[in-house]
Parts: C-alpha cells; sequence; structure tokens
C-alpha cells in the first residue's frame, strides 16, 4: 500500500465521521505545519461541549482531566467569578481542542506502528477500537442535561411551596 492511501485510511479510521474529513484534515494539517506543536484552531463544538466533546472523540484522559478543573473550580470560586472563568476555560478548550485530538491520533499511529508490522490490521484496529466516536456520548449528555433540568424545575417548585 503507498505510504499516501496508508495514511489516508488511518486518518479516516481515526476520525470516522466522512462529514468532518475534510475539516480535521485541514486542522491536522495546520498541526503538521506547526511542528505538531500545541496551536490554536479553533472548534466550536470543543467550547460549546467540553467534557461532552473529548468523551465523544475518545479523549478519555483529556475528558476526565476537564471535568476534574470545571468540578473543583465549580467547589471553590464563588458564583459570578465562575461565569467568566468557565467562559475563559471554554474558550481556550475552543482553541486548543482539536490539537488533543491530533495529539492522540499522532500518538495512537506510532504505537500501532510498533505493536504491528501489518498496515491492514493497524487500519482495522484503528478503525474498530481506537478511532471512531463514542456513540453514547451524546444520549448521556442530552439524559444529564434533562436530569439537571428537571432538577432544577423540582428545586423551584419545592421553594415556592415553602417545602423543608
Amino acid at each position: 500500500m503507498k505510504k499516501a492511501d496508508y495514511e489516508k485510511e488511518m486518518f479516516e479510521a481515526y476520525i470516522a465521521t466522512p462529514t468532518k474529513f475534510e475539516w480535521y484534515k485541514k486542522a491536522f494539517e495546520h498541526f503538521g505545519k506547526n511542528g505538531g506543536k500545541l496551536s490554536w484552531y479553533w472548534n466550536s463544538w470543543a467550547m460549546l461541549g467540553g467534557f461532552w466533546y473529548f468523551l465523544y472523540r475518545k479523549q478519555m484522559k483529556i475528558a476526565l482531566i476537564v471535568l476534574f478543573v470545571v468540578l473543583v473550580l465549580g467547589a471553590i470560586l464563588p458564583m459570578r467569578l465562575l461565569a467568566f472563568v468557565f467562559l475563559f476555560f471554554s474558550i481556550a478548550l475552543g482553541g486548543f481542542g482539536t490539537y488533543f485530538v491530533y495529539a492522540q491520533y499522532r500518538e495512537k499511529c506510532k504505537e500501532l506502528e510498533m505493536i504491528l508490522p501489518d498496515e491492514e490490521k493497524r487500519i482495522l484496529l484503528m478503525h474498530r477500537q481506537i478511532g471512531g466516536i463514542n456513540g453514547l456520548a451524546i444520549p448521556m449528555a442530552i439524559f444529564t442535561l434533562l436530569s439537571f433540568v428537571l432538577i432544577v424545575i423540582g428545586l423551584f417548585v419545592m421553594a415556592g411551596r415553602g417545602v423543608g
């Protein structure tokens, strides 16, 4: 298999969202031009989704770090300050979030090249287990959001009745 064909198939197996191939291809080329160093590339979904975006993209380490940071900030900062800090944190995720997807892709490609000599097996493994998306992330996010809304509504109803 030609090197260009192999790289294209690995990339597509990792992204696994055909409608996003071109966008991620441009982003990965941007990072490649910068020598693979951390750099800014805007991603609205990473900004809006935060933890859920990384969970959707199978970026478990980053998802847990984001969740931990948000929970710690929520526990220690007053509400007025938290809104501003969360906004800046979300903007940073939007700017740097795609880089983390790129970095994991490069890391996983290197790992597979060291483990498996067969290119076809690497592509298959990337497609079936490593790459792609976490299909449960969106339903989990919707369930969590709906649960949160119902809890808040319930608290308002209870507060209006004077319960407690």
